[in-house]
């Protein structure tokens, strides 16, 4: 089917992450049709479903951070081997601290957004990232896909001094465990 050059192909809207294709370094996704609705979605590159390669517009290609969530406009390829992404947002999630304390035996902090869960524990946290409260701070501020992530950090910095005086005050001393 040929199209006029005066045509514009139609664009498809989706949600996806890219990897950096280790052929050509170029950034890619993987895209899969529902047969059912005919929706295109982003997959995995080992997805068990007929798959076809979309790849970044060149114009964009600096801007692309591998495995963050975009939200992306696509055409298809000429050939209708793949698409072409001409447009890419980061998705931005709202994010939740919840703090969990039970005296002498809980201790720890889950910031949640999308589906991910960055976790402080300071009694059973195995690396520092997990452990201690720069650690974690460390690891949100690096975060792209958070929305108010300033906010996010001081609300979570907040909660951790807070906890830590109430694991102080409780004066226990965990044992080590083995693993």
């Amino acid at each position: 089917m040929e199209t006029n050059a005066g045509e514009q192909p139609k664009k498809i809207y989706t949600k996806l992450k890219f990897i950096k294709s280790e052929q050509t370094g170029a950034y890619i996704s993987f895209v899969s049709q529902n047969p059912k609705t005919g929706r295109i979605v982003g997959v995995r590159q080992d997805s068990e479903y007929p798959k076809k390669i979309c790849i970044i517009d060149q114009k964009l290609s600096n801007i692309i951070v591998p495995n963050i969530l975009y939200d992306a406009t696509l055409i298809p390829m000429k050939e209708k081997n793949g698409y072409i992404a001409i447009e890419v947002n980061p998705v931005s999630f709202k994010a939740t601290v919840e703090t969990t304390y039970v005296p002498k035996a809980l201790y720890k902090i889950e910031v949640k957004f999308g589906n991910k869960t960055i976790l402080f524990d300071p009694v059973d946290g195995k690396k520092d990232s997990v452990k201690t409260v720069a650690g974690v701070r460390g690891i949100l501020e690096k975060r792209m896909d958070i929305k108010d992530l300033q906010q996010v950090v001081d609300d979570f910095s907040e909660q951790a001094d807070l906890l830590m005086k109430y694991y102080e005050k409780d004066g226990v001393q965990f044992r080590q465990r083995r693993h």
